[in-house]
Parts: structure tokens; sequence; C-alpha cells
């Protein structure tokens, strides 16, 4: 979102998360601030990723009135909406009242929830028939109005026939999720992870190694082998984190934090370097 918000000419402004023992609230201050500052749009990732938060309704309505006393129109990622994980529910933006609906745009796909993102389908919702008129002038410019014939015909079968797999999915999610964070606090202490309301994903506190940047990018890559997501691609307060996926065969992820672990208990942080021998 930034890289193409400012390719298009645009400002991005940050309204950083607070963490608080592994789990991350807004900072509805510091939004209040910035949203007298002329901002047109807010992106709400909801639920959000990398942190797995499932926001709750009234979180999303502050934010919401928050946007509306300031004229900034919401644009609402609902892309993880569906892989609601341990019983929670999700709230859609529009859906909490008809004045937020007028000031929302949703974003959603089948892409995560089946796993065919690359097959590039989507849907927004607009409030209205000119902000989606705006929206299809864009899409055409760049000539990426149409979809192909391949992503509308597994979109209807995903959500018509898919249901049964996906719930299959969403538990063997859920004991990945389990078998991971149970793994890294039993074996792999200095790196620390929370257990995500949604998603398939979980974001590693790996600061107590003690690398930064490139550095920690060089770790992982180089001596754990492993090809995660740099926290830094996510936005202030990244450094120092990486995302990792568990929407894989367990065997696959048992082998990547096998190879994390080794990683860890060879390697001289204060040394950044191998330690002789092991």
């Amino acid at each position: 979102f930034k890289n193409v918000i400012e390719a298009w000419g645009g400002e991005v402004v940050t309204n950083q998360l607070i963490e608080n023992n592994g789990r991350y609230y807004i900072d509805f201050d510091d939004l209040r601030n910035k949203a007298k500052q002329g901002a047109k749009f807010m992106i709400v990732c909801n639920p959000h990723n990398p942190v797995g938060r499932v926001w709750s309704k009234e979180e999303l309505e502050a934010i919401a009135n928050i946007c509306i006393e300031n004229n900034i129109t919401i644009i609402s990622d609902e892309i993880y909406s569906d892989i609601m994980l341990w019983g929670n529910k999700h709230t859609p933006m529009a859906s909490i009242s008809e004045e937020i609906r007028k000031h929302t745009i949703t974003c959603t796909s089948s892409t995560k929830t089946f796993n065919l993102a690359g097959l590039q389908v989507a849907t927004v919702i607009f409030p209205n028939l000119n902000m989606k008129n705006q929206y299809d002038a864009i899409l055409k410019k760049i000539e990426t109005y149409r979809n192909n014939a391949f992503s509308i015909v597994a979109n209807t079968i995903a959500f018509t026939e898919g249901k049964e797999w996906f719930l299959d999915a969403t538990t063997y999610i859920e004991e990945n999720i389990k078998y991971a964070v149970d793994y890294i606090n039993s074996n792999i202490p200095q790196i620390k992870v929370s257990i995500p309301d949604s998603t398939y994903l979980l974001w590693l506190d790996c600061r107590n190694l003690n690398l930064d940047g490139d550095d920690l990018v060089d770790f992982f890559v180089n001596k754990a082998r492993l090809a995660l997501n740099d926290g830094r691609l996510f936005g202030d307060g990244g450094d120092g984190y990486m995302r990792i996926n568990i929407a894989c065969p367990r065997r696959i992820l048992e082998k990547a934090l096998y190879q994390l672990e080794n990683a860890v208990d060879s390697y001289n942080f204060d040394k950044y370097e191998l330690i002789s021998g092991c």
C-alpha cells in the first residue's frame, strides 16, 4: 500500500499500533491528531496483517467516527475476514451503521481464504456509484479492468463448493499455530510470539537476537535458510520483527522451526559470527 500511494504522488502518514505483552492496540490519541492534518483516506486492516488482531466493533466504530469527523474516506481491507480462529467473529466496518457505510470502501477476496492469489481475483464494494465509476476509470487506464476466465470460475466454485475444505483448512491452521507457538516458546525463547486472532501469519519478535535491519534478514536467509517477510516492509515499528506464514504442511513447518532453532543455538549474536565447531 505504501509503495503504491507514494508512486502516485501521495503522502503516507502512519498510525503506529501500541504493543503490550505481544498484544496490539490502536493509538487513538495519535489517530485523532493525525486525522486533523488533511488526510483523504484511511486504510484499516481488519483483521490486521501482520499482527493478527481482530478489531472489536467498538474499536472500529471509534476509528470510523474519527474519520467521519475529519471527512476521511475509510478503505477497509478485509481480505483475511474469513479466516477467524478460536471462535473470533469478524465485524465488517460498513456493517456498523448506515453513516459509516456511506464513508467506507470495503476490499475483500477469496484469495487468502482459498489460496487463489495467483489468479488475481478480488472484490471492491463502494458506498455509491460515483465512487465506483471513478475507480473503474482508473482500472481501464492501467488495463487491469478485466478478470481472466479462470479467476471467475475458481472464485465461484470456491464459495459455492469449498466450505468443507475451508473448515478443515482452518482447523489445520489452528493446529499449526499452536505447534509453532509452543515450539518457539519451548526451544527458541530468544524469539517472542503470540497467538493471533486471525490469519495464518505469526509475527515474530526477534529483537532479543540483537540484529537489526539487513543483519536480521541475512541471519534468517543465510544461517536459518528461511525466506520470511522482513518486518520493515510493514511500516514503522517493524524493524527487529519477521513474519512467518504457517499455512503449509506440518512437516514443512517442523523443518523450518528446526532450522531456526539450530541457527539460533549455533550463533554468537554478541560477536555476530558463527561459534566455532557448532
